[in-house]
């Protein structure tokens, strides 16, 4: 009696086997490999492995399609000459191609719920610290605002009413002491000012503008940079225009990986002349998505709005919509000062 898989069908079968080990780098060449096996119509465990794989590992859903197909017509094979069993053929080929398929593509989208879950937990942690930032530079600038508007008004006063009396005063030691006071005011003023400073300023440890590029190389997006950074940097720029040039940066590439996988981002950083001082001028525009549209996911709803109110605090303008190509762009110009560092 002939056995029913022979030499030959068991060294293809073995060939297949092998060729399994590089299916997660070249799915479709080792589908292609498996497919001969089919039509011996056993050892199918191969072939509905490569198949899967291939249902896994490609993005777009026709080629996952197309692939399919080809294996369904390739199981398919052995039954045609069979004319009593061609239905049972075809319900045993369609079962064994919709089961390897159905499973890659739950296994695919399991993987990329995984990792926009991810994203968007690391954007949710980047919206809360910038909540955070923005709350404390809040009260910061209250304070300073209540010394300014209180203590130094009620200083000065002391000063000027100090300064009249040692102009004024007939007895020496009273001069005296009026002057002292005035002196010891006019150095208050001059520390309260410089106090109120460092209260509306931002933390000294806030990015620069020259932790752009390490932000572009690390956030594995196809980016590009156009800016002149040495000649950008050699402004004094606030570090509270320099952070909030960061900030935007670092925001547009966070929805740019949410909401258009593979596009291509391109980042310009530049001068603009805004009425009595030089502004800084930040655009980030990426292009469509490449791939299929990725599951919908819920969206913190604070970046935009965080960035928006970031730039109007300090005095600039902020834009973000669709562009003419079909991409985003978010455009911020933030006022600074020109002068040589």
């Amino acid at each position: 009696m002939r056995p029913l898989v022979g030499p030959a069908e068991t060294a293809l079968y073995a060939a297949t086997v092998a060729a399994l080990f590089l299916r997660r780098r070249w799915p479709l060449p080792v589908l292609a490999a498996a497919l001969p096996v089919t039509f011996t119509g056993h050892l199918l465990l191969a072939p509905m492995t490569a198949l899967y794989e291939t249902a896994r590992s490609l993005p777009r859903r026709r080629t996952v399609a197309g692939c399919a197909a080809v294996f369904f017509l390739a199981a398919l094979g052995p039954w045609l000459p069979l004319s009593d069993g061609i239905l049972y053929g075809a319900v045993s080929s369609a079962l064994m191609t919709a089961g390897p398929t159905a499973m890659g593509r739950l296994s695919r989208a399991r993987r990329e719920l995984a990792r926009h879950i991810g994203e968007l937990s690391r954007a949710h942690r980047r919206e809360a610290e910038l909540i955070a930032e923005r709350a404390a530079l809040t009260e910061r600038t209250r304070l300073a605002r209540e010394m300014h508007d209180v203590v130094s008004y009620r200083v000065s006063l002391l000063t000027v009413q100090a300064g009249a009396l040692e102009r004024t005063s007939p007895d020496p030691r009273s001069r005296e002491t009026a002057g002292v006071i005035r002196e010891l005011g006019a150095t208050a003023l001059r520390e309260l000012r410089d106090l109120v400073g460092v209260l509306r300023t931002a933390p000294s440890d806030t990015p620069r503008l020259t932790a752009l590029p390490a932000l572009l190389s690390t956030s594995a997006l196809d980016t590009t940079l156009h800016a002149d950074l040495p000649a950008l940097t050699s402004v004094k720029w606030p570090p509270a225009v320099e952070e909030a040039a960061y900030r935007t940066v670092q925001e547009s590439l966070t929805n740019a990986r949410k909401h258009a996988p593979g596009a291509r981002i391109t980042v310009s950083l530049s001068t603009a002349e805004l009425p009595g001082r030089t502004g800084l001028s930040v655009t980030v525009h990426n292009t469509p998505s490449p791939s299929a549209p990725s599951p919908s996911l819920p969206s913190g709803g604070h970046g935009l709005t965080g960035l928006r109110e970031r730039t109007e605090s300090l005095g600039g303008t902020f834009t973000a919509g669709p562009a003419e190509d079909g991409g985003f762009t978010v455009r911020a110009v933030l006022p600074g000062e020109a002068s040589a560092r």
